[in-house]
C-alpha cells in the first residue's frame, strides 16, 4: 500500500509540473494537450503596463517653435531660435550672416510685406535638419495680393539654428 501510495504522489507531482491535473486520463490529457514548441521559442508576453513616453527630441521641439512663432508672427521670439553665426540664404541673393542680418531680413519682409498669414503643410524632422513646408497669403504694400508656396531648410546645432535655406518662386515677390 505504501508503494502505491508513493505512485500516487509521483504521478501527480509529475502531472503539476506539467500543469496537467492529474484525474484526467492519459489520452484525454495528451489530446488536450497544445502542440510543442521547437526549443528557443517563447511565447511573447503582452506588456503589463502602458508603453513609455517617446523620448524628448529637442530638434523637434525646436521645429514646433519655429511653426508656432512663424504662425503667430513674433519676429522677436523667432530671433531667439538662431546662433549668433546663423547664415541665412534667400533665392537669388547672397548668403546673410549674423543675428543683425536676420533683424534686417525681417524689416525688409514686413516693410515689402506688411500683411500675411502663413500656415505650415509638412513638417519633418531628420537627425539635426529641419524641413518645413509653407504655404502663406500674402498682401505686399503695393496691394498686390498672392499665395507663396515655401520650402525652409534649418540645419541646428547646439539647439539653434546655425544655417537655414528658403526656396520658392522668386516671381511670385515682384511687385
Amino acid at each position: 500500500m505504501a508503494k502505491q501510495k508513493k505512485r500516487a504522489a509521483k504521478k501527480v507531482r509529475a502531472a503539476v509540473r506539467r500543469k496537467a491535473k492529474p484525474s484526467k486520463p492519459r489520452a484525454v490529457a495528451a489530446a488536450a494537450k497544445p502542440a510543442r514548441r521547437k526549443p528557443g521559442t517563447a511565447k511573447a508576453v503582452q506588456p503589463t503596463r502602458a508603453p513609455a513616453a517617446p523620448p524628448r527630441n529637442p530638434v523637434r521641439e525646436l521645429a514646433q517653435r519655429i511653426v508656432d512663432l512663424t504662425v503667430k508672427q513674433d519676429d522677436e521670439g523667432c530671433l531667439a531660435l538662431y546662433a549668433p553665426n546663423v547664415e541665412s540664404v534667400e533665392p537669388g541673393q547672397p548668403p546673410m550672416v549674423g543675428i543683425e542680418a536676420i533683424k534686417q531680413k525681417f524689416a525688409g519682409w514686413r516693410a515689402m510685406a506688411p500683411q500675411s498669414t502663413w500656415r505650415a503643410r509638412t513638417v519633418c524632422v531628420e537627425g539635426n535638419t529641419i524641413v518645413i513646408e509653407w504655404t502663406g497669403d500674402v498682401t505686399f504694400a503695393t496691394g498686390k495680393q498672392t499665395t507663396l508656396n515655401e520650402v525652409a531648410v534649418h540645419e541646428v546645432e547646439g539647439g539653434k539654428i546655425v544655417r537655414e535655406r528658403f526656396y520658392y518662386d522668386r516671381t511670385a515677390i515682384q511687385p
